[in-house]
């Protein structure tokens, strides 16, 4: 899909080999807190896959679970998604529907 970083598509075969893999990042750039230490890293995205279902969490929310056998899915519309993540979950839904 135009727009998704080759490290999303990766991302998604270490999953379906693994069953699960994660993308770390700083939720902030520069410096946290009052001093010079860096945001912890923490999940950006992770997916999650087994034989009944495909999970797509951002930032440790789930947003996206796929039903493999019937091919549903369900999204977390709670989940305040910027204009990239919106992307992302579209991307993941089309993914994980071809599976």
């Amino acid at each position: 899909m135009i727009g998704i970083d080759n490290e999303l598509e990766q991302l998604y075969i270490r999953a379906q080999h693994d069953g699960e893999a994660v993308i770390k990042d700083r939720w902030t750039s520069g410096n946290y807190g009052c001093c010079s230490t860096q945001a912890p890293l923490v999940e950006k995205y992770k997916i999650e896959i087994n034989e009944n279902n495909s999970l797509f969490y951002i930032w440790g929310t789930l947003v996206v679970t796929t039903n493999q056998t019937t091919k549903t899915t369900t999204v977390n519309n709670e989940y305040q998604a910027s204009n990239y993540d919106k992307k992302v979950i579209d991307w993941f839904i089309q993914k994980s529907k071809k599976a």
